[in-house]
């Protein structure tokens, strides 16, 4: 007997998620994920912004970038998700308005961050 009634559905999604990321295999998926990730930090680079985090406390799966070109931050998400379907980040606490939050991590290719920067481009 369990102290509580489990969640069979997330057991099963993460059954799931599990087999999908064996059959990739670790290496395959950590690979894909510096390259997403490399992405990303160019596209940060050429668009003028800077990290948040040092070099060397930086994540491969996920980007938090510095509003060192002081847009509206809050304004980019809006104008990401209404024009073309797309959610990031906008910060958070004491850091909104000042970051934004872009992930390349799970099932994310090459081919959707590169599809999320030129949207990032288009609104901005």
């Amino acid at each position: 007997m369990t102290p509580s009634t489990p969640s069979i559905a997330h057991i099963h999604a993460l059954q799931y998620k599990l087999d999908e990321i064996f059959e990739e295999g670790f290496e395959a998926r950590f690979d894909r994920h510096a390259r997403t990730n490399a992405l990303v930090h160019n596209w940060v680079r050429s668009a003028g912004f800077d990290f948040f985090a040092e070099e060397g406390f930086r994540s491969k799966t996920l980007t938090c970038v510095k509003n060192s070109r002081n847009i509206d931050v809050l304004k980019l998400a809006r104008d990401l998700r209404s024009k073309h379907n797309l959610v990031i980040d906008p910060g958070y606490g004491k850091i909104q308005g000042k970051t934004f939050r872009l992930s390349n991590m799970g099932d994310e290719t090459e081919e959707s961050v590169s599809v999320l920067l030129a949207c990032l481009d288009d609104v901005l």
